[in-house]
């Protein structure tokens, strides 16, 4: 947090003692020294106010719901979490750190992501949520690592996903790979889409905190987490994903001046009948420059997906509100 510097004119008393006795301008030095205790008193409460403004407003949200609301907000100047201590089951939201280890990992081989791999139709799932199927049927194929990488980042297939696992990286070292490049690295990566489906309970296993993921897609846009050209294809890819547009995208329609990119995450039903998981983190960029992250994560959800995707949308509302009406605070 930045430290404010606070200016006090103090009155010259020495050019007026012969009109006022000490007495009185000992009165009017203790009348200022208490100005100044009330202006760094103010100064220094102010930003927590705020932040305890919009933590307290996440949580008059997130304590209704019948399932548990991780939430991280993260901009320059200041951090607010909601139940960050929770691990929350990734679900989708894994395949942005797959892709940057695919990325990563096709670098240290000096390979390019156009590089094609041949597919045979048994290494895909018919019965699995891929819309590439439709495009590619259940046929031998070649493709490229950039387009697998589009259809599991934009699409969420799954088939493009068991592929990379496959042909690329495997999910603990992209667990691996991820960990050493990440700020904060509170998340587990060791089962592939297709072994989730076999086992759903599996998807526990698959978890992160919201602050890490919040950090982990800030960190795509505003530093590098590889060191390669394939980040500005990601990051398009990210900005063009149009999974769970009704989640924290729900604000874009009334905002449209907004840069925004995002992953989504959804998961399966638990044997109480719960969704397991309803996610997404993204990054918003206002037109002033300023920028901030978001994460957002349900788990064990007793309501309905609709019903998941208010609650975050509802949550990004609050804090976009919050955040971009305040441009005069260090803070919010």
């Amino acid at each position: 947090m930045k430290n404010k510097v606070i200016y006090v004119l103090l009155p010259d008393f020495a050019a007026h003692e012969k009109v006022y006795p000490m007495g009185f301008r000992c009165l009017n030095w203790l009348i200022y020294l208490g100005a100044i205790y009330v202006l760094l008193l103010t100064s220094c409460t102010a930003k927590t106010e705020k932040s305890m403004s919009l933590k307290e407003q996440l949580y008059a949200i997130v304590d209704t719901v019948p399932g548990t609301v991780g939430i991280a907000f993260i901009s320059d100047v200041d951090t607010v979490t909601v139940n960050n201590s929770v691990h929350y089951p990734m679900m989708s939201v894994f395949k942005l750190h797959q892709a940057l280890a695919v990325a990563a990992k096709m670098n240290t081989r000096g390979s390019s992501i156009d590089s094609l791999i041949h597919v045979s139709k048994d290494e895909l799932d018919s019965e699995t949520w891929s819309p590439m199927l439709k495009m590619y049927g259940e046929s031998d194929f070649d493709i490229s690592i950039r387009d697998l990488i589009k259809y599991s980042l934009t699409v969420s297939d799954n088939n493009a996903s068991n592929l990379l696992f496959k042909h690329i990286v495997s999910p603990s070292t992209t667990d691996a790979l991820i960990r050493s490049a990440s700020d904060v690295p509170t998340f587990s990566i060791l089962y592939s889409e297709d072994e989730m489906k076999k086992n759903h309970s599996l998807a526990y296993l698959n978890y992160s905190t919201p602050l890490s993921a919040a950090a982990l897609i800030r960190q795509v846009f505003d530093s590098t987490v590889t060191t390669n050209s394939a980040i500005d294809s990601i990051r398009k890819d990210l900005a063009t994903v149009t999974t769970g547009l009704d989640r924290l995208g729900a604000i874009i329609p009334e905002h449209p001046e907004l840069f925004f990119a995002h992953k989504t995450g959804s998961g399966y039903r638990n044997d109480t009948n719960e969704l397991i998981a309803h996610n997404d983190v993204g990054y918003f960029r206002l037109p002033d420059g300023r920028v901030y992250a978001l994460a957002v994560f349900i788990r064990d959800f007793s309501g309905t997906e609709a019903e998941a995707s208010e609650i975050i949308a509802r949550i990004s509302r609050e804090v976009y509100e919050c955040f971009a009406n305040q441009p005069e605070l260090d803070g919010i």
